[in-house]
């Protein structure tokens, strides 16, 4: 009995010896488990997108490995859920929805802003890749990261034209002296901000100023010159002869005083020459268009308002900004038809649907208005000799102007021209 009784005691202890060795089993089973899990997760955060392989994943997805001649930047620091971006024309263009890489792509360096651009956010954990489509740069462009050749080039540009403009505005004190006059010539040039207001504005500004001096014979006190926020470095001179050239700060403001002056005091039969170059944009519904000026802009339907006043002979105005063709057709439904006083000319370097250029291979101008200029100067900037009168008159009229203009334009846009009435196109400056 004894035998049995310690034997089935023994079987009981075997019994409960691999009940044991399971549990263990079953207990280190789980643990292992739990363990795996949280290697998976710990792979998972270092698995968190780097902005390497964001741009990968973006240039893949976007444009199918082909990122052709566009110029890529990235902000080498991610955005946060939360974060707003801003363009210069949309202070909220739109709020990050993850934790995500930002990078911006203008998709035709070289051409005047506004033009195609892309916002690009990519996920920092998903990898899902979204493009927002915009006509303008972000206002952070200078804190980022240039991700290509093409984007390195522009990039010193525009640390270029930060150098350019002093950080504080010119004060005016009422230089300008408004008197009668027999011609008035306002050359303009807004740029929008420090970054964006290329050193080609400067260069087509000085190009036109010394032919209208040297040339056709004007005097400074007739040349009103509206730029940026008033100031250039290293100099504010235009042609080289000692004397600051800037009359203004390129503001609405400012603008409307200055045209509202030359309405006053321009003689009857004077004429009236109006040249912009710099930045435009293109606004809601056919033909509706804008003119940037430093930190804003001017409607079409807003400066044609300010030409109708402008009573005289004839009054020509060249545009060079994109979009520029809309605005011919509110300055000449501005004028009294058939106008006469002024006969009024009008040529811009873009349709209304389309951007301008800055110059492919003639230097740091834009194209159309460096053509134009040459035709009516007779001359390149190099001193090229140009013959644009084509008539033999001895005149190049705004017609040959920008006949010849037209036919050296060798970028992607397509000047116009226009007028109130049919002899207009061929006057002389």
């Amino acid at each position: 009995m004894n035998g049995k009784f310690f034997s089935k005691k023994k079987m009981i202890f075997s019994v409960g010896i691999v009940v044991t060795v399971l549990f263990l089993l079953v207990f280190l089973s789980n643990v292992t488990a739990q363990i795996r899990k949280m290697d998976v997760k710990d792979r998972e955060i270092k698995k968190i997108i780097t902005l390497d392989v964001a741009k990968d994943l973006m240039i893949k997805s976007v444009y199918n490995n082909q990122l052709g001649k566009r110029a890529l930047y990235a902000n080498p620091v991610f955005k946060q859920k939360g974060v707003k971006i801003s363009s210069w024309r949309n202070p909220n263009l739109l709020t990050v929805k993850n934790d995500s890489w930002f990078f911006f792509v203008d998709e035709m360096p070289g051409a005047n802003w506004e033009h195609k651009a892309s916002y690009i956010m990519v996920d920092k954990v998903s990898g899902a890749v979204e493009k927002i489509e915009t006509m303008s740069p972000p206002e952070e462009t200078l804190e980022m990261k240039p991700l290509n050749e093409i984007a390195t080039v522009h990039m010193a540009v525009l640390k270029d034209n930060v150098k350019a403009i002093s950080i504080s505005a010119a004060k005016f004190g009422g230089i300008i002296q408004f008197l009668k006059r027999p011609r008035y010539a306002v050359v303009l040039s807004g740029g929008m901000n420090n970054t964006y207001n290329y050193g080609r504005y400067w260069n087509d500004m000085s190009f036109i100023y010394k032919a209208l001096k040297q040339k056709y014979g004007y005097s400074d006190s007739e040349i009103i010159v509206l730029f940026a926020n008033g100031t250039h470095t290293p100099s504010a001179d235009l042609d080289g002869d000692g004397t600051a050239d800037i009359d203004y700060a390129c503001t609405k403001a400012n603008l409307t005083t200055v045209m509202n002056k030359v309405a006053g005091n321009i003689a009857a039969d004077g004429k009236f020459f109006f040249y912009a170059t710099n930045h435009g944009g293109d606004d809601a519904g056919d033909y509706n268009s804008n003119l940037i000026l430093w930190g804003e802009s001017i409607k079409d339907s807003e400066f044609a308002a300010l030409t109708k006043n402008i009573k005289c002979g004839q009054a020509n105005y060249v545009f060079e900004q994109c979009f520029s063709g809309g605005m011919m057709d509110d300055i000449l439904k501005a004028q009294t038809y058939p106008c006469s006083n002024p006969k009024v000319c009008v040529m811009t370097a873009a349709r209304h649907d389309e951007v301008s250029w800055g110059c492919d291979t003639e230097g740091s101008y834009d194209e159309y208005i460096y053509h134009w200029t040459s035709a009516i100067f007779g001359k390149t900037p190099t001193g090229a000799a140009v013959n644009a009168d084509t008539n033999h008159d001895g005149i190049v009229s705004m017609k040959e102007a920008h006949e010849y203009a037209k036919s050296h334009d060798s970028q992607d846009e397509h000047p116009q021209i226009g007028s109130c009435i049919a002899t207009a196109s061929d006057t002389g400056l």
